[in-house]
């Protein structure tokens, strides 16, 4: 992440749980394998678990133009501003900085553990069905598109993906590209 040019696509598949405060604010957390239920033990839990506002501050520190985050866990996607996707020349998307997300569901939706969105997310990056423009590229904002559609659908509208850009004006002008496989002959 320090090289400026650099892209990072960063994956998490695992487990997630949004804690609902005094205040009324729900708070999602990355659970990782040592922390405590947090039913039984929420300050140990947020002892040990990771904050999604330390992500945001994570992303922030990347000096790369462009980096991508998947979540394929259960936890609020309060992270992002949701924003629809724009159509926009892909060189303009390439030369602005961006930090995007994309989670597999949306506060206190159980995700399962053989996961539709992983294997929409391989469909997205393997074949041209996301690519919904057809110019041969894949923008983050056309995945999330996708797999918000895709999960929706093959989960029978238990499973809602969320996807955005981070709520930064210097970091939300991009967006991230892959370049698709050329099309084959026919």
């Amino acid at each position: 992440g320090s090289g400026v040019n650099n892209r990072l696509l960063i994956y998490y598949a695992g487990h997630g749980y949004t804690v609902k405060t005094s205040y009324g604010d729900e708070v999602g957390y990355i659970v990782p394998v040592n922390a405590p239920n947090p039913t039984k033990d929420l300050a140990g839990f947020q002892e040990n678990a990771i904050e999604m506002t330390l992500i945001e501050i994570y992303a922030k520190r990347i000096q790369s133009k462009h980096a991508l985050f998947l979540f394929d866990a259960c936890f609020a996607g309060s992270l992002f501003d949701m924003r629809s996707p724009v159509s926009e020349l892909i060189t303009y998307k390439t030369t602005q900085p961006v930090r995007q997300f994309i989670t597999s569901g949306s506060a206190e939706e159980q995700v399962p553990d053989q996961s539709i969105f992983r294997k929409q997310f391989v469909i997205a990056l393997t074949t041209n069905e996301a690519d919904y423009d057809k110019d041969g590229y894949l923008t983050g904002s056309e995945l999330g598109q996708f797999l918000q559609s895709k999960v929706v659908n093959y989960s029978y509208n238990t499973q809602h993906p969320q996807y955005g850009k981070i709520r930064n004006p210097k970091l939300d002008k991009g967006d991230f590209v892959f370049e698709l496989a050329a099309k084959e002959a026919a």
